[in-house]
């Protein structure tokens, strides 16, 4: 069936973005053939996109946090604010007690208030909710883990991650063509930023685009430890990104998934857990900005 090998190839190409097709047949198991006609199918349908996502770290945004907004009367002058701001990656219409979901990325702590300040100076924000990021557990929509060692990049680094940030799977014979180097050597430059975790490159779902594939945010609240919790949900299939959070959540997560029926069982299995106090849920409705890379300042040697 056509929707669950797509299923299993996106989750494939979240983990990997730049595997190749007969990597993928191996993970999916499925013909080599079969695998590329679906992965360029949902390419060209604009439904998946596959992008090179630069560390949080190497951009010196040390601030992240997951932002709640009600609004008074049509979202779309809100809307508007959110997305026009750099501070923003992820800016969502949700269901439930809140219109709007974004998550800011900022260098600092002051940056992040003055965006919320700004956010809540808006003509219709009603009110604005913050849960401060202390970690990102698991994520599809950036390396994992702190970078490995001194990550120094230069511009040849730089035009690489702008490249790789519109197609992540440009052919390295492309790459270099475009840098003016040798595909082993672009081949070489590529693998030390996403073995270092500086680069990550990844399936993104476009679900503004109308894809149908519905997504869930959640908060848990947690009783005792968590990291049995952490644990289960980081190996649990149609989980995108879970972090631990300081507010009215322990933990804040994105479930993904090719219907509502599977996420309804994935939200099941997370309340079987006997840590978990309670959990909120909320659909994402339109997702207006999902653009998880943002440029890195040419002053980095």
């Amino acid at each position: 069936m056509s929707e669950d090998l797509d299923a299993r190839l996106i989750a494939a190409l979240q983990q990997d973005g730049r595997a190749s097709y007969s990597e993928l047949a191996t993970r999916v198991g499925a013909p080599r053939t079969a695998v590329s006609a679906r992965v360029q199918a949902l390419l060209d349908s604009g439904a998946v996109g596959i992008a090179a996502v630069a560390h949080p770290q190497l951009l010196g945004l040390t601030s992240l946090a997951h932002v709640s907004v009600a609004v008074s009367g049509p979202a779309d002058d809100v809307v508007g604010a959110l997305c026009a701001t750099d501070a923003s990656v992820f800016v969502s219409a949700v269901s439930g007690a809140y219109d709007l979901v974004a998550e800011l990325r900022v260098p600092s702590d002051r940056e992040l208030y003055d965006a919320l300040a700004h956010l809540r100076a808006q003509p219709r924000v009603r009110a604005v909710n913050t849960l401060l990021y202390t970690d990102v557990v698991t994520s599809v929509f950036m390396p994992q883990g702190p970078i490995r060692g001194d990550v120094h990049v230069n511009d040849t680094d730089l035009r690489l991650i702008e490249l790789l940030e519109h197609d992540g799977r440009m052919s390295f014979v492309e790459l270099a063509r475009r840098v003016g180097m040798s595909p082993s050597a672009v081949r070489a430059r590529v693998s030390r930023l996403v073995d270092n975790r500086a680069l990550h490159v990844a399936a993104v779902v476009r679900r503004g685009t109308g894809s149908g594939r519905p997504a869930l945010g959640a908060g848990l609240n947690l009783g005792g430890d968590d990291e049995r919790v952490t644990a289960f949900l980081a190996a649990l299939p149609g989980v995108e990104f879970v972090a631990r959070t300081v507010g009215r959540y322990d933990l804040v997560l994105t479930l993904g998934s090719d219907s509502t029926t599977r996420l309804h069982h994935v939200t099941e299995q997370i309340k079987a857990l006997d840590e978990v106090r309670g959990l909120t849920t909320w659909a994402h409705l339109e997702v207006f900005k999902e653009h998880y890379s943002r440029g890195i300042a040419r002053t980095t040697t």
